[in-house]
C-alpha cells in the first residue's frame, strides 16, 4: 500500500469508514506485531501492544485528529511510533525492559538474517545483536529488518536524523566487533 493510500486511510477512518479499518489493520497487523514481539519477546504481549495500538490508533483518527491532520499523517511511522511507546510501558510495568529486549536473540526468526543457507552466520549475527544495549538494536532493527528510512525512524523514536546516523553508525561498528569477538556492546 502506498503512502498516499494509507493516508486516505486514516482520512476514511476519520470519517467513519469501518472498511477502512478493516483495511488498516490488514495492511499493517503483520508487521506491527512482529515489531512488538522483537521488542517485548513474547507473543501473547505483542499481540496485546499490538491490539491495543489499534485500538488507540482507531480513537485518534476517529475524534481526536482533525480531517486536515488525518489527510497529512504518516501513518506507517505513527502506528511504529504507537507500538513503540506501549511496548516500551509494558516492559516498565514489568520492570523487565532489559531482561524482555535481551532475550530477543531467541525470537528473531531465522531468515530475517540469513542471506542463504549460512545458518552458522545467521546465529553470530543474531547473538551479536542480542549483547546490544536496547536502544542499539532497536535501531538496528528498525534501520535494516524493518527497512525505515532514518526519517522514519526519527518520527518513530522522536530522535533527530543527523543523531539517528551517528548511532547506527556506532551500533553497527559494536555489532561488527561483537561478531569479531571483541568487547564491542
Amino acid at each position: 500500500m502506498t503512502q498516499e493510500e494509507t493516508k486516505c486511510i486514516a482520512l476514511e477512518i476519520h470519517r467513519g469508514n469501518r472498511d477502512a479499518v478493516t483495511d488498516l489493520v490488514a495492511t499493517y497487523q503483520d508487521r506491527l506485531f512482529t515489531y512488538a514481539f522483537h521488542m517485548l519477546g513474547g507473543s501473547d504481549d505483542a499481540l496485546d501492544v499490538t491490539q491495543e495500538a489499534f485500538v488507540k490508533a482507531y480513537t485518534t483518527l476517529s475524534g481526536k485528529y482533525d480531517a486536515e491532520r488525518c489527510r497529512t499523517l504518516e501513518v506507517r511511522p505513527w502506528l511504529y511510533r504507537i507500538v513503540r511507546n506501549l511496548a516500551l510501558n509494558k516492559l516498565r510495568s514489568r520492570k523487565r525492559r532489559d531482561d524482555a529486549l535481551v532475550s530477543m536473540k531467541d525470537n528473531l526468526p531465522a531468515q530475517v538474517f540469513d542471506t542463504g543457507n549460512n545458518r552458522s552466520r545467521t546465529r553470530a549475527i543474531r547473538a551479536a545483536l542480542a549483547r546490544l544495549g536496547r536502544e542499539s538494536r532497536e535501531l538496528v532493527i528498525l534501520r535494516f529488518v524493518e527497512q525505515y528510512t532514518y526519517a522514519e525512524i526519527a518520527t518513530v523514536t522522536g530522535s533527530t536524523e543527523s543523531a539517528l546516523r551517528g548511532k547506527v553508525y556506532r551500533a553497527l561498528r559494536r555489532l561488527r566487533k561483537t561478531m569479531e569477538g571483541g568487547p564491542g556492546g
